[in-house]
């Protein structure tokens, strides 16, 4: 029952961080990551609590792990091409314009 208990005011706590810390791509992924292992936590404890089978648990573990390799390859990305990982650096608007006001690399031949 503490785990149940437990498992519940992580989710509540990396719930809210993640709504707050909305400066950085990085700071957004660690809450998803702290929300995953959370309700981890809240499926194992449910499973433990009622005699259940763990299958749900390794389906979540096996997404989680999926979650955090696409997400940090997608920070490295976006590094490399803009050059910070700031949430405000996402807009597509932003990306259109600085890839047609970069007139440099069209050449006529």
């Amino acid at each position: 029952m503490l785990l149940f208990k437990v498992s519940l005011i992580g989710v509540l706590f990396a719930s809210i961080s993640f709504c707050s810390y909305q400066t950085h791509t990085l700071n957004l992924l660690i809450s998803l990551e702290a929300v995953m292992l959370c309700l981890l936590l809240f499926s194992f404890s449910i499973s433990t609590m009622f005699g259940m089978s763990s299958h749900l648990f390794l389906v979540l573990l096996t997404f989680a792990a999926c979650e955090a390799a696409l997400g940090l390859s997608l920070l490295v990305s976006m590094l490399r091409l803009r050059g910070n990982d700031l949430v405000t650096a996402l807009s597509s608007l932003s990306f259109c314009a600085q890839n047609t006001t970069d007139k440099s690399s069209l050449s006529v031949y």
